[in-house]
């Protein structure tokens, strides 16, 4: 009997305690994470992340817990060593992220508010599960970012949407600001736009082009390049028997229309009379001067035809009363002596409503209208 007990006594002794399975959590007690969220499971795989303190506080806990409680009724957040996925397992939705995907929005967002964290998370979630976090997030802006990255550098790399949202941008940018503010703004556009167009008609007056190429050149232009038109009207689809129109009408501010025949750069301007010393027009300029007279005349005839097409196709109420011929022709600095400029000008101002305008002089204007925006920006 008494060796029956010592046996059970025995058994009793060598008995192993069964090991209580390891915390795979912790719960969610730090105040930051606030009502709504304490009390929370964090959950994790491996040995527990030495970022993720005991009572849950961890980089971005807060914003990635609020995501998913918005996103989901019944969740479980796993912190994994590289897995990044999300399953549904008996009605509980497990988001299983990375410690290298932490790390990622935790350099984001450093130094930055609550409300860029918010917004750095949900990108974050949708860019890597975009099935279940589809919705984009509107961006906050931080004071100061606009001044580090605009620089005209990215200009090239702007796409299309980029181009459509400062479109969008600019005229409530540009209505908010004070009338000063405004008009240095658009002093200073007008200069970037102007140097370049400046440069370009430079470079090209030396180069070969057909005389097409220039008429285009010109008509696409001219609005920036001479100050005082509001429009340029395509060729004039009038029909009135034989009458001819020219090939585009230009609006000036006060609703008159001038009329611009395009020569090339090169087009010859006078010849020499070696009888008597002095310079007469080239031919091709003493036909370009005979049919602009041509033109002017036949909308000055048919002005009330002329007036309501315009006000019917244009939207534009013009008074067709002698119209103004200008001719873009030629590059006085070709000129070789004083007496030549000196014929060219008397020339050219003694032409009824029909003046003479060469490609340098064009130029000459351009350039002067930068420098004078370029003094009124200083000013202001």
């Amino acid at each position: 009997m008494n060796k029956e007990k010592s046996t059970k006594k025995a058994k009793k002794e060598v008995t192993v305690p069964v090991k209580k399975k390891s915390k795979d959590y912790v719960i969610a007690t730090n105040n930051l994470y606030g009502k709504a969220l304490k009390g929370t499971k964090i959950y994790y795989e491996g040995k527990k992340p030495k970022n993720l303190g005991k009572d849950g506080k961890i980089t971005l806990g807060k914003h990635i817990l609020t995501a998913l409680k918005k996103r989901y009724l019944r969740f479980r957040w796993i912190i994994t060593p590289n897995t990044d996925e999300i399953k549904v397992l008996r009605g509980i939705t497990r988001v299983r992220t990375s410690l290298p995907f932490l790390k990622a929005m935790n350099d984001e967002t450093f130094e930055r508010g609550a409300d860029l964290k918010h917004e750095v998370v949900s990108r974050f979630l949708g860019l890597k599960f975009p099935s279940q976090f589809p919705t984009p997030v509107t961006t906050v802006y931080v004071p100061g970012a606009l001044a580090k990255i605009l620089d005209v550098s990215i200009i090239p790399r702007l796409t299309s949407q980029d181009k459509e949202a400062m479109m969008a941008f600019l005229p409530e940018f540009v209505s908010s600001e004070s009338s000063a503010s405004v008009s240095k703004l658009k002093a200073t556009a007008q200069i970037e736009t102007l140097k370049g167009l400046a440069d370009r008609l430079e470079y090209e007056m030396k180069r070969i082009h057909p005389e097409s190429w220039w008429q285009g050149f010109v008509k696409g232009n001219i609005l920036l390049m001479q100050q005082g038109y509001i429009k340029a009207i395509d060729k004039l689809n009038v029909s009135v028997g034989d009458t001819k129109f020219p090939d585009f009408c230009l609006v000036t501010h006060d609703s008159y229309l001038d009329i611009p025949e395009i020569k090339k750069p090169d087009t010859p301007l006078v010849k020499h009379d070696t009888n008597r010393n002095n310079y007469y027009w080239e031919p091709e300029i003493s036909k370009a001067i005979i049919q602009t007279e041509n033109y002017i005349e036949s909308i000055n005839t048919k002005s009330a035809i002329v007036r309501s097409y315009l006000l019917d196709n244009e939207s534009i109420d013009v008074k067709a009363v002698r119209p103004r011929g200008i001719i873009l022709a030629g590059n006085a600095t070709t000129f070789t002596e004083q007496k030549q400029r000196d014929d060219f000008r008397l020339l050219s101002q003694g032409t009824k409503s029909i003046m003479v305008v060469t490609y340098d002089e064009l130029l000459a204007r351009v350039r002067n209208y930068i420098n004078v925006l370029e003094e009124f920006s200083k000013k202001e």
